[in-house]
């Protein structure tokens, strides 16, 4: 059961990128839309995950190590989601998906080994090399939707992804095998609660900069004029809509996840994960942005996959 669990956890994490893109499309970019991205995300999940519990959530006790854990997977999780829009306004959604899930398996395969002491034969530790290798191609030549140069700038949020997505395995790792541990549900919500509050104060922080500097509708613009168009309703709502799916996807992804955490090695899981959602997320990105395969791009993918299945040879 545990593999049918992972196996949808891949499906909704290689969607919530394809939202992430949708929605970096339509609006201008910036610390403060990004943020803002992360506010309506935590709106919907935190509904979402209320409705589901019953209510119940809302009185969850909370222990202090599970306070402490939240409060860091939050504070990696709200990096790499600005880092990853930030990225795709000038990269392929396939080559984020590829640095984001690698990130994601190599950063808690090395805790597991030196952390928890889980074991690694000389296999898995080929399996590292070629996936680490394989990050370098799939940022050489030309962007696979705009037929540019990848920038340094896309490298740079490209590696900012690749060690945040890894930090928030290693946190929610460690909050489910800590005693203190509260329910997945709980810990899912705490940690929207707290990057919702840290997302506003950041957004509120920044408008009263740009008020003091002379800005006259600074509030205004940072909550309602974010689109590259000029906003309506209906767009309000459809980026709300977009910002509100990726949260959705986001969300049964990392509970899906979470449950597998308890009973499977991380140096098992995680290189499961990362092969199907870098794979579904490089066709996602052809069938929805027409984003073409370069030669780089599937020389990173046919890599990442070799080094991933190098993981699974006892």
């Amino acid at each position: 059961m545990d593999f049918i669990y992972l196996l949808i956890a891949c499906a909704f994490f290689a969607l919530q990128f394809i939202f992430q893109k949708l929605f970096e499309k339509r609006t201008v970019g910036g610390l403060s839309v990004c943020l803002w991205n992360q506010i309506v995300c935590c709106i919907v999940g935190g509904t979402f995950l209320i409705v589901k519990a019953g209510g119940s959530l809302l009185f969850t006790p909370v222990t202090v190590p599970a306070l402490i854990y939240a409060l860091l997977y939050s504070a990696s999780g709200m990096i790499c989601s600005v880092a990853t829009i930030s990225a795709m306004g000038c990269g392929s959604v396939g080559s984020i998906g590829t640095y984001c899930l690698a990130g994601g398996m190599i950063v808690p395969f090395i805790y597991g080994i030196f952390a928890l002491g889980e074991e690694a034969g000389l296999f898995k530790w080929l399996g590292i090399l070629v996936l680490c290798a394989s990050l370098v191609p799939s940022v050489m030549g030309k962007s696979g939707d705009s037929g540019k140069k990848t920038s340094v700038r896309f490298v740079v949020y490209s590696v900012i992804v690749f060690l945040t997505n890894g930090l928030v395995s290693v946190f929610s790792k460690m909050h489910q095998i800590s005693p203190a541990a509260i329910s997945e549900d709980g810990f899912m919500f705490l940690s929207a609660g707290i990057r919702f509050s840290a997302g506003l104060a950041i957004i509120l922080a920044l408008a009263s900069v740009k008020r003091m500097r002379g800005e006259k509708e600074a509030y205004r613009n940072a909550f309602w004029n974010i689109a590259r168009v000029p906003m309506t309703g209906k767009l309000f709502v459809l980026l709300f809509a977009v910002a509100g799916a990726f949260s959705v996807c986001n969300t049964l992804g990392n509970l899906f996840s979470l449950r597998c955490m308890v009973t499977m090695d991380a140096s098992i899981q995680f290189p499961i994960l990362s092969a199907v959602v870098i794979v579904l997320t490089a066709l996602f990105g052809r069938m929805f942005f027409g984003e073409k395969i370069t030669k780089g791009s599937a020389v990173s993918l046919i890599m990442s996959v070799a080094g991933i299945g190098l993981f699974m040879i006892p």
